[in-house]
């Protein structure tokens, strides 16, 4: 089934343009300029309003490649992702270490201070004594950055998979904070905790995976003492990964630019060529909790506490761009620093230019009065 393109905007695509002469990567001192708009239709395979995507059976192609079937159809079997994993091989946009440093540079403006360590020095420089909150704690980083800042005498992190929770726990104890964290398994989107208790509580990609939102944010707000602060680091970009046109243009433009080297796949060692949007009943069947209501996030923090500060670090073209390929990146030789910053502008310009807005964001809020 086609469905006609017209009256789609479209932005640019992006071509490479070199300003050094003689031999090396095409991307050596690159910098971006328009070239002309290529006509792309991302929803010529789509079929009921991308319900579903044909594309989508090229990801799975690719996933049987990587060796990741067995983990999809577990996953569609048990109707949900499994969180026991503590292990993540290199493919994601934050493998890089170029790219950790953009976003500390876009959230503190210091490329070595993260949004976590930016909040405790700007409002809780004389903090002592204080109790915090992790809603879904993962492996544990956060909550041993916490434990090291010396400010909390209470942190209890909230994770639903047991699995995480020893690997934490083990982790803490290795850096010299045994029992100094409360780890307490359960689902942190339904787990009952008192009321006022909490100076901080953080959320680190976790909400965009709540459903409903609302309540979850106002169950936040309540968990809070009444001068308590609320941080979350989130993916707040369109919800089950319906990406803009756009976007798509950017990255689709930046991958065409890129040398094969850097486009072949962690595992599989195919090339990626394009990305495409998917529809939305595969996203599901992945993951029933994947970006649900991510989209709304902002506004219902917006309505829910009074934000101070927010801060968005991109994503919008980074994180797809990277995806699968990261690995191919993590070198420091000049070609690959050159092509990493060259991407770099590029979702810089787009976001200057209004075309895009960041699909990942920092906010610091606080508990409303009265």
């Amino acid at each position: 089934m086609g469905i006609r393109c017209d009256g789609i905007k479209r932005y640019p695509s992006f071509a490479v343009v070199s300003t050094r002469s003689g031999a090396g990567a095409e991307g050596a001192g690159a910098s971006f300029r328009s070239a002309a708009p290529r006509p792309r239709c991302y929803n010529e395979r789509a079929m009921f309003g991308n319900l579903v995507n044909i594309r989508d059976f090229s990801l799975l192609a690719e996933k049987a490649r990587q060796g990741r079937l067995g983990d999809l159809v577990s996953r569609i079997a048990r109707r949900g992702a499994s969180w026991d994993h503590t292990a993540y091989p290199l493919r994601n946009w934050w493998d890089i270490p170029d790219v950790m440093d953009r976003w500390n540079l876009m959230i503190s403006g210091d490329a070595k201070v993260d949004y976590c360590e930016h909040f405790m020095r700007r409002y809780c420089a004389g903090g002592r004594e204080m109790s915090a909150l992790s809603l879904g704690s993962g492996t544990g980083f956060r909550e041993i950055e916490l434990a090291k800042s010396g400010k909390f005498k209470r942190i209890d992190a909230v994770e639903i998979a047991r699995p995480r929770i020893a690997y934490s726990r083990e982790r803490s104890d290795r850096a010299g904070f045994a029992g100094a964290i409360n780890y307490i398994e359960a689902d942190a989107a339904s787990v009952a905790l008192p009321d006022g208790s909490y100076d901080l509580v953080i959320a680190e990609q976790f909400l965009h995976h709540v459903s409903p939102l609302g309540p979850m944010l106002g169950r936040i707000r309540d968990f809070l003492k009444p001068t308590g602060f609320f941080v979350f680091n989130e993916f707040v970009g369109p919800s089950r990964f319906q990406w803009t046109d756009a976007q798509l243009d950017a990255v689709n433009g930046l991958l065409a630019q890129l040398p094969e080297k850097y486009r072949l796949r962690w595992k599989s060692g195919s090339v990626k060529r394009t990305v495409h949007r998917p529809g939305r009943l595969a996203v599901t069947l992945y993951d029933p909790t994947e970006a649900v209501e991510s989209s709304r996030i902002v506004p219902l923090v917006g309505e829910t506490f009074d934000v101070v500060e927010t801060r968005g670090y991109g994503g919008t073209v980074l994180q797809l761009l990277f995806a699968d390929i990261a690995a191919n990146f993590l070198s420091d030789d000049p070609e690959t620093e050159r092509w990493l910053a060259t991407c770099f502008a590029a979702e810089d310009d787009l976001l200057r230019s209004g075309a895009i807005e960041s699909d990942f964001r920092v906010g610091i809020c606080r508990k409303p009065r009265g």
